[in-house]
């Protein structure tokens, strides 16, 4: 703890959602009295969000949890009183490390290791305690799933990180699809929103595509209403009129940067080398193929028809302009309901405002710049068919040219060359397998390219037959039915950090169900709520005023930042601003203690070892006994030399040191290339398709293309009588369930009128005699129904009906919130039809039907 003053500011870093921003915390007397955004870090740069500035309402909750309990109640259900009481430290830590001595000695795979996307750099820390135990079954529940694994996968194989955005300093065209970049979301939101806000005065132009008029829609120049779920049929219109109608598109990209250029035989894989076994282009000069990366090729072809090894062949690039030749715009206004006229007309802007062969000199460099950017987010991605849907988005940007340069998207962190007196941390894309890009650093364990091995899964999340995979449901879907699946141990336990499941996943029955079989439920919460009903002991964790982190923004420092010159490289600090006043426990010291009792504490120094780089002189020694605080400043110090240790970081907060042009732009300075086409894809197909036939699992690989096509969902096969799409958006004052319990984000959520209700076309309310402020029944095809109040509006597509976040809260627990809202979750099957098994994400789009409700909620 830093010693008590009367009156501080003490820096540390927000922890309400992803964004992580650095924070100034106001102490007096020992008590925390304002939150502010530190103007020193490019992390807030001085501003902070209503959920930043509400912290202190969290902090002082009086329904927080403040020492351990274990249930004495047997019967676990849903609304099933727990029987609560209070037990000792010791106690839980002897109870709950004994059994997982046990589990480990027996099987370590018999542990669940359950984390939160909303306290995402803390639940890392489940992660490591996952790896040093040894058990392969961890995800990030509710909103991790429910994230955009398609996106994060493209963002890794396509811009080498785990996210992108717009380079807002250069960008002169945005085109968001179901992202609330820059207005609600994005990471280092308030920052990107002041910069968003200074691009828009100086003209940059905002369409925004999305069945709702999200928050980014009211500030567009265009808001395009879509049908849920046919992003991608509208993005390969808009690639089609791009290469088959104005010809405008980036050749020398598309040659130097991209594996366009390769042979494509009529199997749809690279004819390659039958020496060197490295794919082959066309010299369109001395009219001979060649290896990929020889020295003497004069110009590579994109089109025609040759011949090499024996194999009739064409490039890449032209396999790909002819599949996108059927995705007229007359076809994606049939399937997205956007008018072809609009879809031509968005394309010619979009190609137009990238300004394809334009440079631009930044610190004497000079630079391609493509000031049009096309992001996309959740909305592609809370549907099957992730995968497809995200690279036909990012098509748009590189067949411009738009990636990885001045004004164009930008993978968010791709390099850096690390702190000047330390060189580290550092990390940069390289060139891997067939000359594509590999990333030099990825969250957690290796990027998916090259891709992971294919082989007989062992784990519950069925990750070793989902090489494209990130969080899986599936985890979900072994557990409930583990013979359908073929797995050879059942869970006995759960360590869940942070996540309500039970309303941030999928139908409360269905998780009640799962977690009753899983024998033993441990939780690291701050307050009990709907999923904790479920567990046998709780343990109460520090909020983020009361704990340390040496590591608030990721293992990839600044990923949540804008990656472009303007911002500096920093690395932040999490300390605690006033001390626990109950019996809470910082998680990861629950974790060390856990892990002593449980006899794997080396393996847990191992694995905190690699993810803070700790080396040299500061290595741990696996027989030591460190506490978090020796563990952090070890951290610090290896990375940024002596002089830079824990007791540097809590009085100054931020290192920062500036970012290079080779940094914030990578892809001119690098020869390594970017697919659009994913050959790759098609040899995974069928080594998964080999590997699940051989083990008796049903499984789809039909998402394994080499090029992306629109696909139909679930809810777009439904039966007509149920004529609405219900889907949930995001509002930037509440982070998914976790903060609905907070008075002030409460009140303002009171205040906007649409945030506690269900919203649905004004035309339609009327059509089917439904008043504005009713209650109404939102019902699935399914059978699930959840009750609402209805607020009629013109913002909506007609065929929509959409819902806030994850309300309904009913837990005593929780008195802010209960009974406030309505839980679109709790409409979610999880089931293969939802499944996406090719990058591990939930189809969140149900097909439903409303009608009056009795009553007001």
């Amino acid at each position: 703890m830093p010693e008590m003053q009367d009156d501080a500011w003490i820096p540390s870093a927000c922890n309400i959602c992803m964004n992580t921003c650095a924070i100034t915390v106001h102490r007096e007397n020992g008590v925390v009295t304002k939150i502010e955004g530190n103007p020193e870090s490019p992390i807030s740069a001085g501003t902070l969000c209503p959920k930043g500035l509400s912290g202190i309402m969290t902090l002082y909750d009086p329904n927080r949890l403040r020492a351990p309990v274990k249930r004495t109640n047997p019967e676990k259900g849903l609304g099933v009183d727990p029987k609560w009481v209070e037990i000792s430290w010791e106690e839980a830590i002897d109870t709950v490390g004994g059994r997982l001595k046990q589990i480990r000695e027996e099987d370590p795979r018999k542990l669940i290791v359950s984390g939160t996307a909303q306290a995402m750099a803390n639940s890392l820390y489940m992660s490591l305690f996952s790896q040093a135990f040894g058990t392969p079954n961890m995800w990030f529940a509710g909103a991790g799933i429910h994230c955009g694994n398609g996106w994060h996968l493209t963002s890794n194989l396509i811009y080498q990180s785990i996210g992108r955005q717009p380079d807002v300093d250069h960008c002169n065209y945005v085109m968001l699809w179901g992202s609330n970049w820059g207005m609600a979301a994005g990471y280092a939101f308030n920052m990107i929103a002041k910069k968003v806000a200074e691009a828009r005065v100086r003209g940059m132009r905002l369409v925004v595509v999305d069945p709702y008029m999200s928050v980014s829609a009211e500030k567009a120049d265009e808001w395009v209403p879509i049908r849920p779920g046919t992003d991608a049929a509208l993005a390969l219109g808009m690639v089609h009129v791009l290469l088959h109608e104005l010809n405008m598109y980036d050749v020398e990209y598309m040659k130097k940067y991209t594996n366009g250029p390769y042979l494509i035989g009529p199997d749809g894989y690279y004819v390659r080398d039958p020496a060197t076994r490295k794919p082959m282009v066309w010299d369109a000069v001395e009219g001979t193929a060649k290896a990929y990366d020889a020295d003497n090729i004069k110009d590579l072809a994109l089109e025609g028809m040759y011949s090499a090894a024996g194999i009739r062949c064409t490039p890449a690039f032209a396999v790909l302009k002819e599949h996108i030749k059927t995705y007229t715009p007359e076809k994606a206004e049939t399937i997205s309901t956007v008018p072809a006229a609009t879809v031509r007309r968005l394309a010619r802007e979009f190609a137009e405002a990238a300004r394809i062969g334009s440079t631009i000199t930044i610190d004497g460099k000079t630079l391609p710049l493509r000031p049009a950017a096309a992001h996309e987010f959740k909305g592609p991605n809370g549907h099957k068919h992730q995968l497809p849907n995200a690279i036909a988005i990012d098509l748009l940007n590189l067949i411009v040219g738009a990636q990885d340069v001045p004004g164009g998207m930008l993978g968010q962190s791709p390099r850096c060359e690390g702190f000047p007196e330390t060189g580290r941390p550092a990390w940069k894309p390289s060139r891997g397998l067939d000359g594509l890009a590999v990333a030099g650093s990825w969250m957690m364990g290796s990027p998916h390219y090259p891709p992971h091995q294919v082989r007989p899964p062992r784990s519950l999340t069925m990750h070793e037959i989902m090489p494209l995979g990130l969080i899986s449901p599936m985890l979900i879907a072994t557990v409930l039915d583990p013979e359908r699946y073929k797995v050879d141990h059942k869970p006995e336990m759960i360590i869940n950090y942070g996540t309500n499941s039970v309303m941030s996943f999928a139908n409360e029955e269905v998780m009640a169900q799962w977690y009753k079989k899983i024998p033993f439920a441990v939780g690291i919460s701050l307050f009990l709520d709907e999923s904790t009903e479920l567990f046998d002991i709780v343990l109460p964790d520090t909020f983020y005023l009361e704990r340390l982190d040496p590591m608030p923004n990721l293992p990839i420092p600044m990923h949540h930042m804008s990656s472009n010159l303007s911002d500096d490289w920093s690395w932040g600090i999490r300390q605690p601003v006033v001390a626990p006043r109950f019996k809470e426990r910082h998680s990861m010291e629950i974790l060390l203690d856990l892990a002593q009792r449980g006899g794997f504490l080396p393996d847990m120094y191992a694995v905190l070892q690699l993810y803070f780089s700790i080396g040299g002189e500061y290595r741990l020694d696996p027989d030591g006994k460190y506490s978090w605080e020796e563990i952090s400043d070890r951290a610090y110090k290896s990375n940024f030399g002596p002089g830079y240790g824990l007791d540097w970081f809590k009085k100054n907060g931020v290192l920062k040191w500036p970012r290079k042009v080779e940094e914030a732009y990578w892809r001119p300075f690098s020869d390594a290339r970017i697919p659009i086409y994913f050959e790759f894809f098609k040899t995974l197909g069928a080594e998964v398709k080999k590997v699940t036939d051989e083990c008796g699992i049903p499984w789809d690989i039909s998402d394994y293309q080499a090029l992306p096509d629109w696909k139909p969902c679930v809810a777009h096969k439904t039966d007509s009588g149920f004529d609405l799409y219900a889907f949930y958006y995001r509002v930037p004052f509440q982070t998914f369930s976790a903060t609905a319990e907070n008075p002030w984000l409460d009140e303002v959520s009171r205040i906007d009128p649409y945030v506690y209700n269900a919203c649905i076309n004004t035309t339609v309310g009327k059509t089917k005699g439904i008043k504005d402020g009713e209650a109404i029944w939102i019902e699935s095809a399914e059978g699930l129904r959840i009750k609402a109040q209805v607020r009629l509006t013109e913002g909506i597509h007609p065929e929509s009906v959409a819902l806030a976040n994850c309300f309904g809260h009913w837990s005593d627990h929780l008195p802010i919130a209960k009974g406030k809202g309505a839980c679109i979750n709790h409409l979610q099957q999880v089931d293969e039809s939802r499944m996406d098994i090719v990058v591990g994400g939930l189809d969140l789009c149900n097909k439903v039907r409303v009608y009056k409700a009795e009553g007001r909620l």
